[in-house]
């Protein structure tokens, strides 16, 4: 009989499950959207570059004052507030003016990104802090596993029922309006507002110095992260124009998700030093899989390798997901923790504003130069990441 993780609450998992039907409406609308932009709209790729340019970019600036707002006020209105407006994305593609369905596309990712920071927080008030990568390890299975499940949905739709993507797109807007629901029920108490035993000590001016050394080399490294960080719309559409299916290029994104899914479940039970299995487990595998999944392009590989390096990157993703709030949570002070996390968040968008221009550009030029471009970055996210850890041993 399959027995509840110790580490679970009646809080972690509403959170959790939220993020479960989040994914399960908005990433069925991330993996439909370029296929019915490029394909159905017959829009060239540098302009879904753009869209997604602009959804990550100015996200940044929402990502930042989401976080403010989470430690002004409280985490679970922000958090309900910003996940109201995320399925403006299923309305994007009920229209074929360019303009609007870019735009409603581009205000529900802002609207995630709004929420986030306070989510994030919200879990670490209520999750152990000796459990901490277990709680987001379980948040992150759940969150891609329902971005799994909606990419088989979509599929489902489309192979068996013949279903016009703008309708599938449409009725993502379900499972998000029971994502808001269930976030009603999170209760505000803050159980765990310690912080973790290694700042407590009497060397603390010296610890808090370190600490913020670690944060800002965290976020240095999430920036070139996020440059590296395209949308993986990119190897959808690979994977669509070169065997004219709709259907091979969402099992793309399908198998990404599951991967990460998994990896995220799986590192979270890991013993590994947070930040040192944030650049070992995520960035460093991330960068070498895009370089792969643009060297199978390259080299008209077989779609088997071109699948197993998409899966390879979406394990890395598991553990960045894991790793990276994790990290933060350990070395920021709980009054200052959504902030803490909306800085993350802006870092990476700030990175994937760039990224997806760059990426829309070199894909209409040369899909190799778009991976390798990709690789080049993650790279050295990998190093800074590598140096600060090597730097300071004793950090969680």
């Amino acid at each position: 009989m399959f027995q509840k993780p110790h580490f679970l609450s009646r809080d972690i998992l509403l959170i959790s499950f939220s993020a479960f039907f989040a994914d399960l409406g908005y990433q069925g609308v991330t993996a439909l959207f370029p296929l019915f932009l490029v394909i159905e709209l017959h829009q060239p790729i540098y302009i879904y570059g753009l869209i997604t340019a602009l959804s990550f970019g100015a996200g940044s600036f929402f990502a930042y004052l989401g976080g403010k707002a989470g430690d002004k006020f409280d985490k679970k209105t922000i958090s309900i507030l910003g996940n109201i407006f995320i399925p403006l994305m299923s309305f994007s593609a009920l229209t074929h003016m360019l303009w609007l369905s870019g735009a409603l596309f581009i205000f529900g990712w802002w609207a995630r990104y709004f929420r986030t920071p306070s989510r994030r927080a919200l879990l670490v008030n209520v999750s152990d802090p000796q459990y901490r990568s277990n709680v987001f390890g379980f948040l992150h299975a759940l969150d891609i596993g329902g971005g799994m499940a909606s990419t088989l949905f979509a599929l489902l739709l489309i192979i068996i029922f013949r279903i016009n993507i703008s309708i599938i797109i449409l009725l993502s807007a379900i499972p998000l309006i029971i994502s808001t629901f269930l976030l009603f029920f999170v209760k505000k108490d803050r159980l765990y507002i310690d912080k973790p035993h290694f700042n407590q000590n009497p060397q603390k001016h010296t610890k808090n110095h370190q600490d913020k050394i670690i944060f800002i080399a965290i976020l240095i490294s999430a920036t070139f992260y996020g440059f590296s960080f395209y949308n993986l719309g990119f190897p959808i559409l690979t994977a669509a124009l070169h065997s004219y299916s709709y259907s091979l290029g969402i099992i793309t994104y399908t198998i990404y998700l599951g991967v990460s899914a998994i990896s995220g479940y799986i590192l979270g039970s890991v013993k590994i030093k947070a930040i040192r299995a944030l650049w070992m487990l995520g960035y460093l595998p991330s960068s070498l899989s895009s370089l792969l999944i643009g060297l199978s392009v390259l080299l008209h590989l077989e779609y088997l390798s071109f699948y197993l390096f998409v899966a390879a990157l979406g394990f890395g993703m598991g553990a960045v997901e894991t790793y990276e709030p994790t990290a933060i949570s350990y070395i920021v002070e709980q009054e200052k923790l959504s902030m803490g996390m909306g800085w993350l968040s802006v870092s990476r968008s700030i990175g994937q504003f760039l990224s997806n221009l760059i990426m829309g550009i070199l894909f209409s030029l040369s899909q190799f130069y778009s991976y390798f471009y990709a690789f080049a970055a993650a790279i050295i996210a990998t190093i800074i990441l590598m140096a600060a850890d090597l730097a300071n041993p004793d950090k969680k």
